[in-house]
């Protein structure tokens, strides 16, 4: 026979012994509440919890993250706004679970696989603070190298001759640029940032302290993604003379001027300097062309139609450890944060041990002063 109170109805003696214990306990501790009381806090968390959505956790763990540089946020924005919010937003972040995120994981079948790992190194770094805000016991983001794409674009490492070449077929206001990324290892925005006073040419160095973005159409220039990218590199010499005669022919005024600036003083953009691609025309049973210039014209010179100007990045890593740069030299020199990236460029380099052979040979022949490029900057 079930036993009764005023609030709470029990199936057998000893559940009613458990309950009255439980509440001399709250009565001795100070924390006691009448039931009707606790019910309601019952009923008010469980409305917290289902408001507790992603899409609210979400937007308000992105507005939160202040360190974020403006490009960052903006790709934050775009994972969520594309691919997460649609698929998870109106849920209860704790009833989100690992089946949840695997399948939405797999409906992107063989489409945008770069995309969908970035979307899903957001996910996970959002559950992580549900994990750390305590309304997750453990993250539901367990795919293994989910935040990693296969790369469809193997990136093109050019010899020391093409890159050689290559400035010289660029315009002369961006040969000095094309060196400088091309055997220093800059990054277009730490490049493209840089002003007179980061240049030392007696010493042969340049400071790397910034780096320009761009983002929702405006241009920013701030600090690196992470301490390592700011540093100082040594330029061979073939850099610094590039540049001096860059300088010579595109002064600069004042220690703060830019000394790779876009057509209107200001930042160069990453367009401008791809300039337009050759295109023809078929009107009144004529040809009309426009012809190509800046890099889109230079790649093709040189036989290399799908370079990008990131795989000048690329060919610096791979050429300094051509010449013999070890794993934390090359990290120092490009600016990574771990040792991970310049490790996987000596490591390329390993497997193509034979044309590594090659291209140092080609290097050697190249010291005949009769057949040493020369770059002289032309007027644009």
């Amino acid at each position: 026979m079930a036993l009764h109170s005023a609030a709470t109805t029990f199936e057998s003696r000893l559940d009613a012994e458990a309950w009255l214990t439980d509440e001399r306990r709250l009565v001795s501790s100070g924390d006691w509440t009448s039931p009707t009381a606790r019910r309601a806090a019952a009923r008010r968390t469980e409305e917290a919890r289902r408001a507790r959505t992603f899409a609210s956790y979400a937007y308000a763990w992105l507005a939160g993250r202040h360190d974020l540089r403006p490009t960052t946020r903006m790709s934050y924005e775009i994972a969520l706004r594309r691919h997460l919010v649609p698929w998870f937003g109106p849920r209860p972040v704790d009833e989100i679970g690992l089946e949840d995120v695997r399948a939405w994981f797999a409906s992107y079948g063989e489409r945008t696989p770069t995309a969908r790992a970035h979307a899903y190194s957001v996910l996970a770094a959002i559950m992580n603070q549900a994990v750390d805000d305590e309304v997750l016991v453990r993250t539901p983001c367990r795919i293994k190298r989910g935040s990693r794409a296969k790369v469809r674009r193997e990136p093109e490492v050019l010899t020391l001759r093409e890159l050689l070449a290559l400035a010289e077929a660029m315009p002369a206001q961006h040969r000095a640029l094309t060196l400088l990324c091309g055997l220093c290892g800059l990054r277009f925005g730490e490049a493209v940032a840089l002003r007179r006073r980061d240049l030392d040419l007696d010493g042969g160095t340049v400071s790397v302290s910034r780096t320009a973005t761009r983002a929702q159409g405006r241009k920013s220039v701030g600090p690196p993604k992470t301490e390592a990218g700011k540093r100082t590199v040594a330029m061979p010499r073939l850099v610094v003379d590039s540049l001096r005669e860059h300088l010579s022919h595109f002064p600069v005024t004042g220690r703060d001027a830019l000394i790779f600036p876009g057509r209107d003083g200001e930042l160069l953009a990453q367009s401008s300097l791809y300039g337009l691609p050759a295109r023809v025309e078929r009107r009144d049973g004529r040809e009309y062309g426009k012809e190509a210039f800046g890099f889109t014209r230079a790649r093709e010179e040189i036989g290399k139609p799908g370079l990008h100007w990131h795989d000048l990045r690329r060919t610096a890593a791979t050429l300094g450890a051509q010449a013999g740069a070890t794993v934390r030299e090359m990290q120092s020199r490009l600016g990574h944060a771990t040792p991970t990236m310049a490790l996987y460029y000596q490591q390329a380099t390993a497997d193509r041990d034979r044309a590594i052979a090659d291209r140092l040979q080609e290097t050697v022949d190249a010291l005949n002063p009769s057949s040493v490029t020369t770059l002289t900057p032309k007027r644009a």
